[in-house]
């Protein structure tokens, strides 16, 4: 086994990790917090670094457990979660319209997915946003498959059930009657 250095791990890894903490987080000010938590816990387990798996899925291990505590910490409190949307170039083709629906409905999708529990949310995000596949999500958070699958599907059914009712909770206000202003003659 090769010596990791600090700066090769965080020069290596770190653009992985702050990319995953932001499809997780969204962009907070403490996501650097966040951040640096995950580095400093690589830093120190370096020495004690066996090898048993590659580099990326132990600093990916490392990331999660982080993520969970803050998770567990800021569970009811507001923000988002980003997905990688915000950071497309528009497209010319779409008229300004399309691209405020289009924002708006991400917008609704990043506060549902702040909403859901962590481990349902994280199941989500590696999976729908991520793209892992089940068995690497198992290997990357150290728990078995039925239950990724199971906070998988659970996490779907209850996104699916808070962007219903953020959908719904929003047409009724945009449809409710506006009060009728009548001028003064």
């Amino acid at each position: 086994m090769t010596t990791l250095s600090t700066s090769d791990v965080v020069r290596q890894h770190g653009p992985a990790v702050l990319s995953r903490l932001r499809r997780m987080f969204g962009v907070h000010a403490d996501i650097d917090d966040t951040f640096q938590q995950v580095m400093l816990e690589v830093v120190r387990g370096l020495p004690g670094f066996a090898g048993r798996s590659e580099v990326s899925t132990w600093i990916h291990r490392i990331t999660l457990n982080v993520a969970y505590q803050r998770m567990r910490r800021h569970y009811r409190t507001p923000g988002s979660v980003a997905l990688d949307s915000e950071n497309e170039p528009p497209n010319n083709d779409e008229d300004a319209l399309a691209r405020l629906e289009r924002a708006e409905t991400a917008r609704l999708l990043h506060t549902c997915l702040e909403a859901l529990p962590p481990k349902k949310r994280v199941a989500v995000v590696l999976h729908d946003i991520e793209g892992l596949t089940l068995q690497a999500i198992c290997e990357h958070i150290g728990v078995p498959l039925q239950t990724v699958a199971s906070q998988l599907k659970a996490g779907r059914a209850e996104l699916a059930a808070l962007m219903h009712r953020a959908l719904h909770d929003q047409a009724r206000r945009t449809q409710s009657p506006q009060p009728v202003q009548r001028g003064t003659s």
